[in-house]
């Protein structure tokens, strides 16, 4: 089996094993869990199988393609390099942690909780799989298409509790916000694919030479998917959507936030870097992306601090984080000079991204946690370390890595990316905004690691809640013992971990991430992530930063300001703009659905009439086509006067009162018609528009007859439409000239010759190509127009369907079954003898009623859950 097809089977993998578990009795809960947590686990196995981190080249990385809609660029062919290759095995293998802690935070013990895993695990197979799509997709547009699953499996997720309005809608804005980047990103996609021919990104460096980085439909298609990227992975001002989405469980907060879909914009922009960088001369890459990344990245910093709520104060601090891995990216634009080579400043960026993988999702996991057993919110946590000192110390560990201090690998990324920022402000002075708002940010993850230690541990200092808080709903749960209630918290545990092993034990780290490390400075260059010792005695900027803003921290953890619950303002962006559309859209329906259909007809006949004259704007050579059809019509002067009577009659026919006359001048219009396929050596065609028209007239005149004179009053209107319709006309025949022969070399009538007689010998001894006939007007109907006789077939069907559904009788009740008409006799006769004693006379049946099923003889509804008699 070639590789395209494992890589194929390990993206298809958590779906089809989610989807199996449907299959299962809902009492089985260990089975289940077991059959969803097959499907990431062979994901992360046939991925790992599939890596090439050696290759020299992207398109030697790339598998073959297995055809799919090649016509389209879309096939199934996938990119298991440094990049894709660990953001696949990342989001499997945390997507095995994630079927375990759903089976913890859902439980297994009540019928309820079997219930939410029967509907919750095919979902969640379902996220992975569009995931892991997105990232290992080599087609541009095949990214796409997994792209956009996870904006569906993400509504469904975010919306799983469906009896809570306020998470439909929470969903609905997730669902619309990066739908609309999705638009975006296929734009971008199209302009791009379009202008250079590269519709795969394993081509995408070989092709980089003969592509002009700063043309316009390059340029266009690079803003396009910014836009598409900086949707999906929430940065500024389109962020609200993320914090929104933690009605979703928490299990799929942990999901969403440390290993899928908000990385995805941050991996579209990895995967657009190492070419996308000279766009416009390497000037636009930073210029964008930076500014956005770092005014993300202090929002969500400073907003985390003053949320209390601990799902909301994590979320802020991954919105911080998307806006620091795209600033980033943003920085890799810049270059310096180091050591005689001229390289880019960025570092490690799959570190980075790990990094705050192995610290979020554990977060979130064990936020879910203590929200089952006490509050999610911060100040009614005060201290839980004694009722819970498991959670708690785990949550405590996983903060310190929130707050990169010394002995978690994130403090080693966070040096690393001071580093990049100080040697990118040695070039480019302004870059030292980006630093400053780099100490504030990390502050404000210091002084929430604070805040949290004082409050767990019940220290001064800590938050208490105070009688005006606004308590949120708390996630209470029955509870387990054993491993199903340990399992709530015990996911956490390895990747809490992996933080610190590659704090301390840093060649473990390199060991393990190193080989994806795709932009490590420049071609050749054997480096590694500095070790802790390195740090601290070798010390510069980056680690005095670093100081100065964990002094901060504990100074705003401890303090009593930014302690008071704060609103996101951009929360109403969603909401104004969805009123907005409303009211424009009711707007729209008021001024253009008038219930009139000239209203429509003249709408749609000045859309058209705009779009010739638009096209003829940019396109001058359609005028062309009105010179080539003036000059074929005065080669014959019969054919110019049957025209001239065919438009005549036809702008007579709405000024004419009389029923009859109207019927005639619509007859010589066609008889007009019927001399025009004579004269241009159409028999077939005269000969049926002809006796249509004969039969037409008789049929009009004859019903005409039957009908009650006409009222004959004068309608200014006719006037005023009589222009509209000229115009629409003559646009219609500028438009058929265009197509029928603007270009003389491929006119449509020649083309339609060319293309007839396949398989049949011409005049000049070739063999035609085409539909295989000698009557073109049949072979266009049959052949050419083949979907539109289909069209016009299935129009007729439903004509069929609807006529049908409104005959007398559709609406009648079935009959009832004959026994159970014998049942109900029976049973009416017996009610009659009891009720009615006395009424009933010597060989006279007594009158009874027969009740229809689900109602008594008497008329009142039958018991619950019994048959009636």
């Amino acid at each position: 089996m070639t590789d395209a097809w494992l890589l194929l089977l390990g993206v298809c993998f958590p779906v089809i094993t989610g989807l199996a578990t449907l299959w299962l009795p809902r009492t089985a809960v260990t089975p289940r869990v077991l059959l969803a947590l097959l499907g990431p686990a062979a994901a992360f196995v046939l991925i790992a199988s599939c890596l090439k981190l050696d290759a020299s080249a992207s398109g030697e990385q790339a598998t073959d393609a297995i055809a799919w809609l090649p016509d389209f660029h879309l096939d199934l062919a996938f990119l298991p390099d440094g990049l894709g290759g660990f953001f696949g095995l990342r989001v499997s293998g945390i997507g095995v942690l994630i079927v375990l802690y759903a089976r913890g935070y859902f439980g297994g013990h009540t019928a309820q909780a079997r219930d939410d895993l029967y509907r919750f695990l095919p979902t969640l197979g379902f996220f992975t799989t569009a995931m892991l799509g997105v990232v290992l997709a080599d087609f541009t547009l095949l990214t796409l298409v997994f792209w956009e699953l996870t904006s569906i499996s993400s509504f469904l997720l975010i919306g799983w509790d469906r009896t809570k309005p306020g998470a439909v809608k929470l969903a609905l804005q997730a669902f619309v916000t990066t739908g609309l980047g999705g638009m975006f990103l296929l734009g971008g996609i199209a302009v791009f694919g379009g202008a250079t021919g590269v519709w795969r990104w394993s081509e995408l460096s070989e092709a980089s030479a003969t592509i002009d980085w700063s043309s316009t439909p390059v340029v266009t298609a690079f803003a396009l998917m910014l836009v598409g990227a900086f949707a999906k992975s929430a940065q500024w001002p389109l962020h609200y959507w993320l914090p929104g989405a933690m009605a979703a469980p928490t299990p799929v907060s942990a999901f969403l936030h440390s290993a899928t879909m908000v990385k995805a914009g941050v991996f579209l922009v990895g995967r657009l870097y190492p070419e996308f960088q000279y766009v416009s001369d390497g000037t636009l890459w930073a210029a964008i992306i930076v500014p956005f990344g770092t005014v993300t990245m202090l929002y969500g910093g400073i907003t985390a601090v003053c949320k209390h709520d601990l799902k909301q104060i994590f979320a802020y601090t991954t919105v911080s984080q998307l806006g620091l891995l795209m600033t980033m990216y943003g920085l890799g634009g810049l270059h310096y000079t180091h050591d005689g080579h001229h390289v880019a400043a960025l570092d490690f960026d799959l570190t980075q991204i790990a990094n705050h993988a192995f610290y979020k999702a554990p977060l979130f996991i064990l936020a879910g946690a203590i929200g089952h057993v006490a509050s999610r919110q911060l100040p009614d946590l005060f201290g839980a370390f004694k009722k819970h000192p498991a959670i708690c110390g785990f949550m405590l560990a996983a903060a310190w890595a929130l707050a990169a201090l010394p002995g978690s690998i994130s403090f080693q990324a966070k040096e690393l990316f001071l580093y990049a920022v100080v040697h990118a402000a040695e070039q480019f002075p302004i870059v030292w905004a980006v630093f400053a708002a780099t100490i504030l940010t990390a502050a404000c993850n210091v002084a929430i690691f604070v805040r949290l230690t004082t409050t767990l541990l019940g220290w001064r200092f800590g938050m208490t809640p105070a009688p005006e808080d606004e308590h949120a709903e708390h996630e209470h749960h029955d509870h387990e013992h054993g491993l199903g209630a340990a399992l709530i918290w015990l996911p956490a545990v390895p990747l809490v971990a992996l933080q610190f092993i590659g704090g301390i034990a840093t060649p473990v780290w390199d060991a393990l991430f190193l080989p994806f490390e795709t932009h490590v400075h420049y071609a050749g260059f054997k480096g590694h992530v500095p070790n802790l010792i390195d740090a601290f005695t070798h010390p510069g900027v980056p680690l005095f930063a670093s100081l100065l803003a964990i002094a901060l921290g504990v100074v705003l953890g401890l303090s009593p300001l930014l302690r008071r619950p704060h609103q996101d303002v951009h929360n109403h962006i969603y909401p104004a703009a969805a009123w907005i559309l409303e009211t424009l859209g009711k707007l729209g329906r008021t001024l253009g659905q008038t219930g009139n259909l000239r209203h429509y007809l003249l709408f749609t006949f000045a859309f058209i009439i705009a779009g010739v004259i638009g096209s003829a704007i940019v396109k001058p050579e359609m005028l062309d086509a009105l010179s080539i059809g003036f000059a074929t019509l005065t080669e014959n002067y019969v054919a110019l006067f049957l025209g001239f009577l065919i438009c005549l009659s036809a702008i007579i026919i709405p000024l004419t009162r009389s029923r009859v006359v109207r019927v005639l001048i619509l007859g010589a219009c066609g008889f007009a018609v019927v001399g025009m396929y004579v004269l241009f050596q159409a028999p077939d065609l005269a000969l049926t528009q002809l006796f249509f028209e004969i039969i037409s007239v008789l049929l009009f005149v004859l019903v005409l007859r039957m009908l009650p004179a006409e009222r004959t009053y004068y309608n200014p209107t006719v006037w005023l439409r009589l222009p509209a319709a000229v115009l629409i006309g003559l646009a219609m025949g500028w438009i058929t000239l265009v197509v029928a022969g603007a270009n003389p070399d491929e006119r449509l009538g020649a083309w339609f010759v060319e293309n007839t007689y396949k398989g049949a010998k011409l005049a000049d001894g070739t063999y035609g190509h085409g539909g295989a006939g000698f009557n073109i007007v049949n072979v266009i109907l049959v052949d050419f127009r083949g979907f539109d006789t289909l069209g016009e077939v299935s129009v007729l069907g439903l004509a069929a369907l609807g006529v049908w559904s409104m005959l007398a009788g559709r609406g009648r009740p079935l009959r009832q079954p004959r026994e159970h008409r014998r049942l109900a006799r029976k049973a009416a006769l017996q009610q009659n003898k009891h009720t009615h004693p006395s009424s009933e006379s010597p060989g006279q049946l007594p009158v009874f009623r027969v009740a229809p099923l689900g109602e008594s003889a008497s008329g009142e509804a039958g018991e619950k859950g019994g048959p009636n008699p």
